[in-house]
């Protein structure tokens, strides 16, 4: 068998690490991904070809694809071209002596007369030869138009072989980065975002085209959009379990909220009055309407009883009334809870948790302790949970300091609203007005939750859904549900 290859590899082929072989009647071209490759067994030529190259035959100026594992008898006058991508496109583009890609070219002439002649399109079916002209024309372009159906069979074949492996890479790859997210949350839950955001990038960016492929790419995006929504990734669709709107038209009326059970009361300084909220029955009632409302500080509620406060008094909330008591207290009062009928508060000016007492204040930290730094906010669940100015949190229990310790300290300018139950594993807080941080009563970071531009006025805890209320200034009381 008599041929004559011709070597094309450009400055672009060969920095990717193209290169030729022949061997043994092996001719190749071949780099680390890919390989394109025909071997001459006797009168036939077989093909083996491995990622996007293509191996074209030409005969009596017809051209033709030969799809991988082909086989077929060479005639006299043939030209074979084994092609790379780059390579394959400058072919078309009528391309045959200088290219950027790698090309092989191998003419065969002079051939030894064979008894037949006979053109392979795959084991099974062969096509034999006449000595009329007229069949053999026919016969020809029978044998072309098998090659061109058998090319494009293995290249939807290969394509959609393709799909999947590209598939089931994504998915492994998707996965990784969801265990690597959970590892990393509890330590930066910044840095975990990030993730999430590249992991949905590599979704979006996937070049999925078949159906079934791109139906489970969506589960994937869905998922990583739920993880993303629980690390403070914006534009979320939260659960709205009560618009206040159907109490009064306004944005921004209600400016705190305290909650027990599956009701909560609202307090507007701004209109004067207490509402309580059903949000199962989506019912309100309006409690108690006073001037008095509208210097408050607050709102808590302690047993079956609810209150407010503000610098000199405590104000117990009746049907349609209010009852106030002084507190006689020389500090400066911040944020005031109840637990079991007794009445707690914080004194920056002294640096200490107060207890109430018919009017009377004193210390609840033992032996003439001091907070630690200027504090926010404090929530009971028999045990008090102190909210520094820094957004660490502190634990204390029958007057003393525990070790508690946050697997992840945020960055912010403002905090407020420290709250949990004795009902929940949670504890959750408000940073900037705008981000709901919650914690495990662990330490360990669960979620961040961003509302961006829509301010956060209060936050409170419903047990029976074990979620975060969120009161925000456009009137909706948001709910988040911690799993």
């Amino acid at each position: 068998m008599n041929y004559k290859v011709t070597v094309f590899i450009g400055k672009e082929a060969f920095d990717e690490g193209w290169q030729s072989d022949d061997v043994g009647k092996v001719l190749k071209l071949q780099n680390e991904f890919e390989m394109i490759q025909m071997e001459i067994v006797g009168e036939k030529v077989v093909i083996n070809a491995k990622g996007n190259g293509k191996v074209i035959i030409i005969r009596n100026k017809q051209k033709a694809r030969l799809a991988d594992k082909s086989e077929g008898i060479i005639r006299d006058g043939d030209t074979i071209w084994l092609l790379n991508q780059k390579a394959e496109n400058e072919f078309n583009n009528g391309k045959r002596e200088v290219f950027s890609g790698a090309a092989l070219k191998i003419d065969f002439n002079n051939l030894e007369p064979v008894k037949r002649q006979e053109i392979f399109v795959n084991e099974k079916s062969f096509f034999q030869e006449r000595n009329n002209k007229k069949i053999n024309f026919i016969l020809g372009f029978m044998v072309l138009g098998m090659l061109i159906v058998g090319t494009i069979l293995g290249y939807q074949k290969r394509t959609i072989t393709k799909q999947k492996e590209m598939y089931e890479a994504i998915k492994s790859q998707v996965e990784d980065k969801i265990n690597e997210i959970e590892s990393v949350r509890s330590v930066n839950i910044d840095t975990a975002l990030e993730l999430a955001k590249n992991t949905e990038t590599l979704i979006d960016n996937s070049g999925m085209t078949k159906k079934e492929y791109l139906e489970g790419l969506s589960q994937l995006k869905s998922k990583i959009m739920e993880i993303k929504q629980g690390l403070g990734g914006g534009n979320i669709n939260y659960e709205v379990a009560y618009d206040s709107a159907l109490i009064s038209e306004g944005n921004d009326l209600f400016q705190g909220m305290a909650t027990k059970d599956s009701i909560f009361y609202l307090w507007s300084a701004t209109l004067g009055q207490i509402n309580m909220v059903d949000p199962e029955l989506k019912s309100t009632d309006k409690v108690v309407s006073d001037e008095r409302i509208k210097t408050w500080l607050g709102i808590f509620n302690n047993g079956e009883k609810w209150f407010g406060y503000d610098q000199k008094k405590v104000y117990e909330i009746k049907r349609n009334d209010i009852v106030e008591s002084e507190i006689n207290n020389k500090g400066n009062i911040g944020e005031m809870v109840g637990w079991n009928g007794l009445t707690y508060f914080l004194d920056n000016d002294l640096a200490e948790i107060m207890k109430l007492g018919n009017e009377d204040s004193k210390s609840w930290l033992k032996d003439g302790a001091k907070l630690d730094e200027p504090a926010k906010s404090l929530s009971i669940d028999s045990k008090i949970w102190v909210l520094g100015a820094s957004g660490r949190i502190y634990q204390y229990n029958r007057g003393v300091k525990e070790n508690f310790s946050m697997s992840f300290l945020p960055t912010v300018n403002t905090v407020k609203s420290l709250k949990t139950t004795d009902k929940v594993d949670f504890l959750a807080f408000v940073v900037d007005d705008n981000m709901v941080f919650v914690y495990g009563k662990d330490g360990k970071i669960i979620n961040k939750y961003n509302f961006s531009d829509n301010k956060i006025n209060d936050i409170g805890i419903e047990n029976k859904n074990n979620a975060v209320l969120v009161l925000t200034k456009n009137g909706k009381i948001y709910r988040i549900k911690i799993k």
